[in-house]
């Protein structure tokens, strides 16, 4: 194996990575991301796609070792990480990392929560570590990758996803930089995931659960030995990056890897939808909040984006499920006109249908501007939206950075309170509680064991 390959070295950092080198900021911030995704999963383990899921990890048997969110009973360590990422990632509600294009949570937790537990000795400083380990190995990845692997059709999470789940499961596990080498070339090449599948399919849900899963497969593999593509991301042919991209940076793989720590660009999600849609969403509410506009004083609403923005949630809405709603800009742009909101409670079965939702839609249209994508793949949810009232008046705004991202951060209030509103669905408010206080204190917890306790009813 060439030792200062991009994958070589991505590997060595994650398996040699400890709790003491990591800054104590991004210990905070990865505490504030681990709050954030169990309530995603908490809430995802009440949706029709994460109740399938987790009776089917159950059905297929295995150890009883590993936790399911939610859930009064444990499976197998490879169907936990399938089953919890598909919670977590259950309605669009998870972390986000913008340049990666990824929901890093949705891959690194449930692969890491896996297999800590199933490791009697795992203490929470491990579990940090590890949960930082898996972040920046697939956000790095996917960096690398660019836009142009969104653009093509593949969802970002469900591939580049793998190399974060198998970095944390890899570093659970123990493993040296010649396994973690392996872990990474087994899991990269299970990488899938394809966009089709925003339009109406439950499956979109669970590209993040096998992502995981892959990565879980990845470490346990390499540990007894199977051997896997030492360069999967630089080669040749067959390559990562030449397969998934039309072009990519490897430079970013490694560059200020240890210093410089993209946990840091993970931002948060305040609307229950695609994060292209965040900038859209922001613009429309500023101006009708500041103009004291109400729906039916809008005649139509147009929407200028770059041409990947258009391509992945501008296409004309039909009421095909969920899933379809929380991706299509025009839908949530239309809930966030006649109801002041983009969360939960808009999107089920009967408000995907609403005529009132399905008549204003029409007023909305989305046109790629040539002009914001000359600015980069950094300025890939920049919009400018355009209200044009009943009235005559024309009011306009230009949004570049979403709510919830290193550039237009949400408090850490407004992520606690997102916290709690999802996981009172499943948790009584007195384990709430102490589930906050567990996380808060992670680094003080001698076994995982304590915080599996904390993650379902009692």
């Amino acid at each position: 194996m060439n030792q200062n390959s991009p994958t070589q070295r991505l590997a060595s950092f994650a398996a040699n990575l400890r709790y003491c080198d990591i800054p104590q900021t991004v210990i905070d911030h990865m505490k504030l991301c681990l709050l954030d995704t169990i309530g995603c999963g908490l809430f995802g383990s009440t949706l029709p796609w994460g109740k399938i899921l987790a009776k089917f990890a159950k059905d297929l048997g295995g150890r009883r070792e590993s936790t399911l969110l939610g859930m009064g009973y444990k499976v197998s360590a490879p169907n936990a990480a399938l089953a919890n990422g598909t919670m977590i990632h259950g309605f669009e509600l998870d972390d986000i990392h913008r340049l990666s294009i990824i929901h890093p949570g949705s891959v690194t937790l449930p692969a890491a929560l896996a297999v800590g537990e199933s490791r009697r000795e795992c203490t929470g400083k491990e579990f940090l570590t590890a949960m930082v380990a898996g972040y920046e190995t697939g956000l790095r990845v996917g960096m690398c990758v660019g836009a142009s692997h969104l653009h093509k059709g593949y969802h970002p999470t469900g591939t580049h996803g793998t190399f974060a789940a198998a970095a944390a499961a890899g570093k659970l596990l123990g493993l040296d930089e010649e396994k973690m080498t392996h872990a990474l070339g087994i899991a990269g090449t299970q990488a899938a995931g394809l966009m089709a599948a925003q339009y109406a399919a439950m499956v979109k849900r669970m590209h993040a659960g096998r992502a995981s899963q892959s990565g879980v497969y990845g470490a346990l593999l390499a540990d007894r030995g199977l051997t896997g593509i030492t360069d999967i991301l630089e080669a040749g042919y067959g390559g990562y990056f030449k397969v998934m991209g039309e072009s990519s940076d490897p430079d970013r793989l490694t560059r200020g890897l240890g210093k410089d720590y993209e946990v840091m660009n993970v931002g948060f999600k305040a609307f229950s939808c695609c994060g292209s849609n965040f900038t859209s969403l922001e613009a429309l509410s500023r101006i009708m909040k500041d103009q004291g506009l109400q729906a039916r004083d809008i005649k139509k609403v147009t929407i200028r984006s770059t041409t990947v923005t258009k391509l992945h949630v501008g296409w004309d809405y039909k009421p095909e499920g969920m899933t379809a709603a929380q991706m299509n800009l025009p839908y949530c742009l239309s809930v966030m006109a006649l109801e002041g909101e983009t969360f939960v409670d808009q999107f089920t079965e009967k408000k995907i249908r609403d005529p009132r939702i399905l008549d204003f839609i029409k007023k909305v249209e989305v046109v790629p501007d040539p002009e914001l994508d000359r600015f980069g793949q950094e300025y890939r949810h920049a919009i400018v939206c355009l209200v044009e009232t009943t009235g005559g008046k024309s009011f306009e705004r230009r949004v570049e950075f979403a709510k919830g991202g290193p550039n237009n951060p949400i408090s850490r209030e407004e992520v606690e309170n997102k916290f709690r509103k999802l996981a009172d669905k499943v948790l009584s408010k007195e384990k709430v509680k102490d589930l906050y206080v567990m996380i808060q204190n992670l680094e003080k917890v001698s076994s995982l064991s304590e915080l599996s306790q904390c993650l379902v009813p009692s």
